[in-house]
């Protein structure tokens, strides 16, 4: 069997789907006041900067004078970007506001602009849509319990994964393979069938909700005695927002948590992960032990996902088998055709 390569126009067919959404660039934490950031999304080049009054903007991360990169500038005392070769600065409109190589009674020309999208801040991210017209297909996803009194999140440290953005959503919403590449952690390897109790898809199909329960291995629990480890049953529920976000709610022995994930797609098979670990705050977890337990879970996913083929989640339903176990990712591959991503087909005998 081959695996051909997507032609060039089902690359615009996707970052032009994609765009009509709301998708994270930045940490909220990694652009303090007078920062500024590079970021890529969707194949744009974009630079994410918080001037003195703590207003972010995202622009192309481009100087029209001669194309040097504006996060390599300076946010200037007046609170616009500053291009470092000739100084050229830039208002959160994208319009060129000072040359000082011209005389200050100069009008500036109208073409001295440079693309400036529209910026929310929420969940700890730095979030834009980069569709020029209409309105957004749905609102920034929400996390829940985030910035609510009695919890405490913790934003982790973003990741680059080189995958499609839909294969490492899927991933985080598969349910089949926990005992088997997360035995480590928090995979059962003697429960081999997980199935979804319940999978529901909202009517404008933008949102699937799940629940899954399972016997999950307790690798900070004491084995009973004969046993390899201890077992802790779990109630997953599963969300997922239409197109590269989700969040797992688990609870466990009456605890619970949060993990929130949205996956930024750089270009069509390079993807950011940002993601976000919420708990109660009479669970004490630091910030290190968070990132380490995450990075145990994701490091054998991203093998995984980096490994698959095709490279595009086929949204033609009839070019992989599906299985009752995999009915989260047959909604998402539905919801996604619905919202406009092409149906590509690259496997021939």
């Amino acid at each position: 069997m081959r695996i051909q390569p997507a032609p060039p126009e089902v690359h615009d067919e996707f970052y032009d789907a994609a765009g009509r959404f709301w998708l994270p660039v930045a940490r909220s934490v990694d652009v303090p006041i007078g920062g500024r950031l590079a970021s890529r999304l969707l194949g744009e080049d974009l630079v994410v900067w918080r001037d003195y009054h703590g207003q972010v903007t995202v622009l192309d991360n481009l100087c029209l004078h001669r194309g040097t990169m504006l996060s390599d500038g300076e946010v200037t005392g007046s609170g616009n970007l500053a291009c470092p070769y000739h100084g050229w600065e830039y208002g959160s409109d994208g319009a060129c506001v000072r040359i000082p190589q011209l005389p200050p009674e100069t009008k500036i020309p109208s073409k001295a602009r440079v693309g400036a999208h529209p910026v929310r801040e929420q969940n700890g991210l730095i979030w834009t849509r980069l569709a020029s017209s209409g309105e957004a297909e749905a609102d920034v996803p929400p996390c829940p319990n985030f910035g609510e009194a009695a919890w405490t999140f913790h934003v982790g440290t973003p990741s680059d994964w080189h995958c499609q953005a839909t294969r490492m959503v899927e991933n985080f919403l598969d349910v089949a393979h926990f005992g088997y590449i997360h035995a480590d952690t928090f995979g059962n390897p003697d429960v081999s069938s997980v199935v979804p109790t319940s999978v529901r898809t909202s009517p404008d199909m933008l949102h699937i909700d799940a629940k899954v329960p399972y016997l999950a291995r307790d690798p900070w629990g004491k084995p009973p005695e004969g046993q390899d480890f201890a077992v802790v049953d779990v109630e997953y529920d599963y969300h997922y927002d239409v197109p590269f976000t989700a969040w797992i709610r688990g609870v466990t022995k009456g605890d619970e948590y949060i993990l929130f994930v949205s996956a930024a797609p750089r270009t069509v098979a390079e993807t950011t992960v940002f993601w976000a670990f919420g708990v109660p705050d009479s669970l004490q977890v630091s910030a290190d032990e968070i990132e380490r337990r995450e990075n145990a879970v994701f490091s054998p996913d991203r093998f995984i996902v980096e490994g698959q083929r095709p490279e595009w989640l086929p949204l033609d339903l009839a070019a992989e088998l599906h299985m009752r176990f995999d009915s989260i990712g047959l909604n998402l591959r539905r919801s996604l055709n619905h919202h406009g991503f092409p149906v590509v087909s690259l496997l021939r005998a």
